[in-house]
């Protein structure tokens, strides 16, 4: 007879995180628990609480994927090509994730333009 596997629910994962942080939520992930789609719910609950998410969000980024769509978060000394956007007249602009930086929202982050590169300085 096998053993199945018991999964844990978004809630579950959720007072995990409030009580032991991202170590909750990483053992229930290793001990074959949670799904990353119950994982990345619970990430989506908590924001809407308001509350801090950011340790959580950046250990799903490395750890499971990324959270919603879109391509997940770039590595360190990975190189990516973003295409240049236009919002009606307006001028050019790239759309950067900082999440791998460590830049949360509202955050001011300092950008130095070189002859042919951009460099963001958290």
């Amino acid at each position: 007879m096998s053993k199945k596997r018991a999964l844990v629910s978004y809630k579950d994962i959720q007072i995990a995180y409030l009580v032991d942080g991202v170590a909750g939520v990483k053992a229930l992930w290793e001990a074959d628990s949670a799904s990353k789609s119950t994982i990345r719910r619970a990430v989506k609950q908590l924001q809407e609480t308001k509350e801090d998410t950011s340790e959580l969000e950046r250990w799903v980024a490395e750890n499971i994927g990324a959270i919603g769509r879109g391509r997940s978060a770039p590595q360190q000394g990975e190189t990516r090509t973003y295409k240049a956007q236009q919002i009606n007249n307006g001028g050019p602009f790239l759309r950067l994730p900082l999440d791998s930086l460590g830049v949360k929202k509202g955050a001011v982050v300092r950008v130095k333009f070189d002859e042919d590169q951009i460099v963001v300085c958290p």
